[in-house]
């Protein structure tokens, strides 16, 4: 079973050379290195309909929405051919409540909701995920989520460094991932990089 790991300070990013750092962001949040705990629903664990014997899905628990109920999630990598299983959002996760779990979607389909671009629904990839909670409490920012956009999920920043580039958030409203505006993504991957990570290094 996964756990999504604790989010320590490091102080590495502080030995790059210079040419790291980043410009400053116009946005500020006030955010947090470390994770809160969550509590598990008094239920049995969820069946999905992930194919476990050949997709070998990732186990994920961690509270997406904020509510402080641990939310149960499969990391499925995203399909680069016919061959691979795709998978709906309400296919990969379930929200965690007191005595059971609830679907995502809010009783809707994906195919449902009006902007596939700025809400995924189909296909999202959350193998290489790490999330940053804010210091108010929250559902906390998700860097990594992968959907097959341009810019989601990482970016090569030369020799090889993958750094994270997408930034998204659980919305009640719609009841699945949106993506973050520009300013909110650029405030909390550079908090990401200066506080958490360290970034890559361009020669």
């Amino acid at each position: 079973m996964k756990h999504l790991p604790v989010l320590v300070v490091t102080i590495a990013y502080l030995l790059c050379a210079p040419a790291c750092v980043q410009a400053a962001s116009p946005m500020d949040l006030a955010l947090r290195p470390d994770a809160p705990t969550c509590k598990m629903p008094n239920a049995k664990r969820p069946k999905l309909g992930v194919d476990f014997a050949n997709d070998m899905p990732t186990e994920i628990r961690a509270d997406f929405n904020g509510d402080g109920w641990c939310d149960y999630a499969l990391g499925v990598p995203y399909p680069l051919n016919s061959n691979m299983n795709a998978y709906e959002l309400d296919e990969l996760m379930v929200l965690g409540q007191p005595r059971g779990w609830k679907p995502v979607f809010n009783g809707k389909k994906g195919w449902e909701l009006d902007d596939h671009d700025i809400w995924p629904t189909f296909r999202v990839d959350l193998t290489d995920i790490r999330l940053v909670f804010p210091r108010q409490g929250g559902a906390p920012f998700v860097l990594g989520l992968y959907a097959g956009g341009s810019d989601d999920g990482t970016r090569d920043m030369d020799n090889g460094c993958q750094q994270y580039n997408s930034v998204y958030r659980w919305d009640d409203a719609v009841g699945t991932f949106r993506k973050s505006d520009e300013a909110t993504r650029e405030a909390v991957l550079r908090y990401f990089y200066s506080a958490i990570a360290k970034p890559c290094c361009r020669q």
